[in-house]
């Protein structure tokens, strides 16, 4: 399925979205320690939010290899985070309807 029959048909939005990690910082000279959030990569999201722009990222080591649900979202597909985010092609990307109905039945369950 395409984007637009998605959003029309289940109400589910197919999103570019930016990965946060949190990372530790610690300055031996003035004994401080710190925890800081950047940036790690782009994810192609499957997701009921129509405004997400950001999701926490859980393990910036893994690869997407298949598709991850993770609080609320479905992570389809990374791209580096240098990748400009209007040169990926929503409305070309087709998802597995058999896929989208799964995701749903999870997110029904919780």
């Amino acid at each position: 399925m395409k984007k637009k029959e998605i959003e029309e048909k289940y109400k589910l939005f197919l999103k570019i979205v930016v990965s946060v990690g949190s990372f530790d910082n610690y300055n031996s000279f003035f004994n401080i320690y710190s925890e800081y959030e950047d940036a790690c990569r782009r994810i192609l999201v499957l997701t009921p939010y129509k405004e997400l722009e950001e999701v926490n990222e859980f393990d910036k080591n893994k690869k997407i290899d298949s598709p991850i649900e993770h609080e609320g979202n479905l992570w389809l597909k990374e791209y580096n985070i240098l990748t400009n985010p209007e040169k990926i092609d929503l409305d070309s990307i087709d998802i597995e309807e058999k896929l989208i109905c799964s995701f749903i039945e999870k997110c029904n369950n919780y």
